[in-house]
Formats: structure tokens, C-alpha cells, sequence
């Protein structure tokens, strides 16, 4: 089962109360905030910690009945820049990703241990000529030229490629490798999903550095964004 949550800037305490005690950040967190030094990444980074500590703190609650305070969860990065996490308790349920875009973040979370999970977040915009040629595949460039009008043509190409980023997000790869290794089989559209839609996720191992696990994926649009979640089959 994959958990998620979006949140925006709007929602945001204010940056001075994540340094009042018994509020969210643990000590780790507040050194690593430290270490950032515009007012931009910080913020995305405040915003994206925060919405998948809410993530891990609710999802927590509903599978065994424990309430844990904001400032005791921690969000961490592994060896490979792979979101993670701690608990004061033997928690190691979960599998994460964070993505943010413009003011707003996205996190989510599966119910398996070390598990591949990535999630992705974009802003719908019309992608500069020759952007299809470049980065997608035929089959993908296929099902955006389907699409009727300007409009879910922009919106197809948005989630295709945040889909690619979400699967080379699941792989631990991110966009060191070249976008063709994955293939998002999005069907073309007639106006835009509000509810969750799923696709496949097809990866030429010839491009990849390692055979990938078999992925599944499911996307849909939330105001202006399009959410992607890639995740190893269940």
C-alpha cells in the first residue's frame, strides 16, 4: 500500500518557530538546515521534511497505535541520496520519496522495508521545441501527439517526464542516466485525472548500469502539479 501527501508553502510554520523547542526539527535536522545557505533551498527542504515527517507520523498511528511527536522523527539521506528515516522505536516499516516543486511538496511511502519507491512533483508547462525528441521515447512522443488539444498535450508531456523521474528515482539513478532507459507508458488524455491512474514502467537494462526490478506506476493531477509515484511491484 503507498501513503501520500502534498503540502504547500502556505501551509508552512514559519521558519523561526522550527528552532523553538518541541517543535519539528531534531538536532541532526537543525545542523543540516544550518548548512544551507539560501533562503530558497532551505525553504524547499524545511517544506519537504516536514510533509514527510506528517506522512510518517500519520501512517504510523494508523498501523499500530503509536503517536510520535514531529521532532522525534528524522529524515535522513542513505549512501545514495535516498530519502530515509529514524524512530525512537523498532519502526522499519516504510520506504520513502520527496519530491517539491514551486512552493509545494509531495512525499509518499510504501509498506515495505528498503523497498523501491520514488516520487515525483511538476509544475504542468508547455516543454521548449524538440523536448519530446530529446528525452522521450517513440512510444511516449506517440501518446503525446495523441492528445487533441494544447493543453493535455502539456500536461501528458509533464507527467511522462515526471514519471521518467520518479522510476530513475526508485532505481537510486536520478538523471545520471540517460531519460530513454525508462519508458512511462501514459495513455493519451482528454482532460486531466483527478484520481489516481495507473501506468507502466518499462526499463532497457541495456541503457541502465544494473538490471532493474519490475516497476508499476500511477500519476494524476492535483491543481496545476502532476504527482508520479513509481514503485517495485507488490
Amino acid at each position: 500500500m503507498i501513503h501520500w501527501l502534498t503540502q504547500t508553502h502556505t501551509e508552512l510554520p514559519a521558519l523561526t518557530q522550527a528552532f523553538e523547542k518541541g517543535w519539528y526539527l531534531t538536532e541532526e535536522e537543525e545542523q543540516r538546515f544550518s548548512a544551507l545557505h539560501t533562503e530558497k533551498r532551505r525553504h524547499d527542504w524545511l517544506l519537504g521534511r516536514w510533509t514527510a515527517k506528517r506522512l510518517l507520523q500519520t501512517v504510523i498511528w494508523e498501523k499500530n497505535g503509536t503517536s510520535l511527536p514531529l521532532d522525534l522523527i528524522t529524515i535522513t539521506n542513505n549512501n545514495d541520496g535516498v530519502p530515509d528515516y529514524r524512530l525512537p522505536i523498532q519502526d522499519r516499516n516504510f520506504s520513502i520519496s520527496i519530491s517539491h516543486s514551486h512552493g509545494r511538496a509531495f512525499a509518499a511511502a510504501i509498506e515495505r522495508p528498503n523497498a523501491p519507491i520514488g516520487a515525483d512533483l511538476e509544475r504542468i508547462a508547455a516543454r521548449p521545441e524538440g523536448f519530446i525528441e530529446a528525452y522521450f521515447t517513440p512510444e511516449e512522443q506517440t501518446a503525446v501527439l495523441q492528445c487533441a488539444t494544447e493543453a493535455m498535450q502539456n500536461t501528458l508531456t509533464t507527467a511522462i517526464w515526471s514519471a521518467k523521474e520518479a522510476a530513475l528515482k526508485a532505481l537510486h539513478l536520478g538523471l545520471s542516466v540517460d531519460t530513454l532507459a525508462v519508458r512511462c507508458l501514459i495513455e493519451p488524455i482528454v482532460h486531466q485525472p483527478h484520481n489516481w491512474l495507473p501506468f507502466a514502467v518499462v526499463c532497457d537494462n541495456g541503457r541502465l548500469p544494473q538490471p532493474a526490478p519490475s516497476l508499476t506506476g500511477w500519476w494524476c493531477v492535483e491543481d496545476e502539479f502532476v504527482l508520479t509515484v513509481v514503485a517495485g511491484d507488490m
